[in-house]
């Protein structure tokens, strides 16, 4: 009987205070400090056969969109829960003529699976009429550590007017760890729908290719700027 009433007012509790789940989709601009993996194409540039070729760099690892995902709870001013994300961005090799091309590129994929902590340190609230207050405007403070799982894939294909041949190398993976901190905004359209905007800095450290030469690693250190949408329930 006595477990039974610590259950019961567990519960009560819970659903007492102001505790919603959420689910919110990001998308980032994103920059990542890629200095070994743009050590490794200049490596490539300059060692043969392609350095005799004359290859030029097309693409250097530049900042490109993020995405992420949080799947979290919130009650009154904390929230905390899952983050999952999806960074990506390339070197590119080229060279041709009107005989023939060649391109050699390389593709990194950063799967950031991690958790979040969210504290809402401002909350401005307006009337509703039927519902009494409700909140309008919320400015927020996160933190994230987590997981990324990093792939590397090298191509390169030659083709020219009589035949065109693509080579692909195996694919290499490796984990590092992160730790994203950002502060933002959230403007709430309804009682369960809202948009955010914010900014903030990714650090990543570890997960080196050591099967590569100079084991290079895919550094997704970073700024961060995001908007996204979000639902309560």
């Amino acid at each position: 009987m006595k477990r039974l009433f610590l259950v019961v007012s567990f519960c009560v509790t819970i659903f007492s205070v102001n505790a919603q789940f959420r689910f919110d989709y990001h998308a980032s601009y994103a920059t990542y400090n890629m200095k070994d993996m743009k050590g490794l194409m200049n490596s490539i540039k300059t060692s043969e056969p392609f350095k005799s070729l004359g290859l030029e760099m097309v693409e250097d690892f530049p900042a490109y969109i993020g995405h992420s995902v949080n799947i979290g709870y919130r009650v009154n001013s904390h929230e905390f829960g899952i983050k999952s994300g999806f960074y990506t961005t390339g070197g590119k090799l080229s060279v041709g003529d009107y005989s023939g091309k060649i391109n050699a590129t390389i593709i990194t994929n950063g799967y950031r699976e991690g958790v979040y902590y969210k504290n809402y340190f401002y909350t401005s609230a307006m009337k509703d009429v039927d519902k009494g207050l409700k909140d309008r405007f919320s400015l927020w403070g996160e933190i994230s550590p987590a997981l990324i799982i990093s792939t590397l894939k090298m191509k390169t294909v030659v083709s020219d007017v009589d035949f065109n041949e693509v080579v692909e190398e195996p694919e290499y993976n490796e984990s590092a760890y992160a730790m994203l901190i950002q502060i933002g905004g959230k403007y709430y359209v309804t009682k369960n729908i809202s948009f955010d905007v914010a900014v903030g800095y990714d650090l990543s450290f570890g997960g080196n290719y050591e099967n590569l030469i100079g084991s290079p690693r895919p550094d997704w250190s970073g700024f961060r700027l995001s908007g996204g949408v979000g639902l309560s329930f």
